[in-house]
Order: structure tokens, then C-alpha cells, then sequence
């Protein structure tokens, strides 16, 4: 007496286990890709706009671009602040606060633009508005335009 057995045919059991170990794997690659970044704290990324940390001491806190250029209309404190909003330990700092505050650019030309490779420098520790930030303390610099947060701790 034969009996009538339904099942999934091989094929189909062959391309559902590749499609559960591909599902797997990307979750997995997610996962640890949003380890590392939160543990490095390196980058920070929004839309077309990026920017790595790579220096985080007080007078000199250096900012590389890796996204799309943001033009200033000079290489000071104004123009910086038009185009960032900057937070101390979670407290906005205004123009009067942060007096005194280096800004410097490392670029290939004479221009303003802060173009895709190119270093800021801020120097912290020259605020004359109010007591500068020390080592330890959160600094939040926020692109207004696109409203990406660089985050980091000075050092």
C-alpha cells in the first residue's frame, strides 16, 4: 500500500536554506557593523554629510569631512557657527559663550570650502565667554542643514 507523502521537493529545501543563511549573515554583518562604529565613536554619518574624529584633545580637535563640502564665508568662528550648532555636556553654546574659540582649516586652496578630505581644527581651550571645556567633557557639534551630529569626548 503506497501512501501518498507531500513534501518540499529538494530544490526549493536548497534555495530556502541559502535564503535563511543570506538573511543570517546580513543581520549578523548589521549588527557587528553598528558595534564597531558605536564603540569607536569615529564617524558620524547623515545623509550626504559625514565627518571623523580623529584628534579629541582640548586645543586641538581635529575634524575630517568625509562627505560633501559645506562652504563658509570665512575661516572664523561666525561662519562656523552659522553652519554648526555646538554643545557642551548636552548645553547649547551661543556666539557670546564661545568667544575666543579657534577655528582653523587645513586645505589644499585658499578657499572657504570645507571640501571631502580636508581638516578643521577647533581649539577649545582659547574660549574666552566662559570657563572652556576640559578634558572629559561632551562636545556636540550639530551640521544645521542636515542636522548631523558629531559627537565625541574630549581628551
Amino acid at each position: 500500500m503506497m501512501r501518498n507523502k507531500k513534501g518540499v521537493s529538494p530544490v526549493i529545501a536548497v534555495v530556502l536554506m541559502i535564503v535563511v543563511a543570506v538573511a543570517i549573515s546580513l543581520v549578523v554583518y548589521v549588527w557587528a557593523s553598528g558595534f564597531v562604529s558605536e564603540k569607536t565613536g569615529a564617524e558620524t554619518k547623515a545623509g550626504d554629510y559625514s565627518f571623523l574624529v580623529e584628534t579629541k584633545a582640548v586645543d586641538n580637535t581635529n575634524i575630517r569631512n568625509t562627505g560633501n563640502a559645506i562652504s563658509f564665508s570665512s575661516i572664523d568662528l561666525a561662519s562656523f557657527l552659522a553652519e554648526f550648532d555646538v554643545y557642551i555636556n548636552n548645553d547649547l553654546k551661543d556666539s557670546t559663550e564661545l568667544a575666543g574659540m579657534g577655528i582653523s582649516l587645513q586645505n589644499s586652496g585658499t578657499d572657504t570650502d570645507w571640501d571631502k578630505g580636508e581638516v578643521l581644527t577647533i581649539d577649545f581651550s582659547t574660549i574666552t565667554g566662559m570657563t572652556p571645556p576640559s578634558a572629559g567633557d561632551k562636545i556636540k557639534l550639530v551640521h544645521k542643514e542636515s542636522g548631523t551630529p558629531i559627537v565625541f569626548t574630549l581628551e
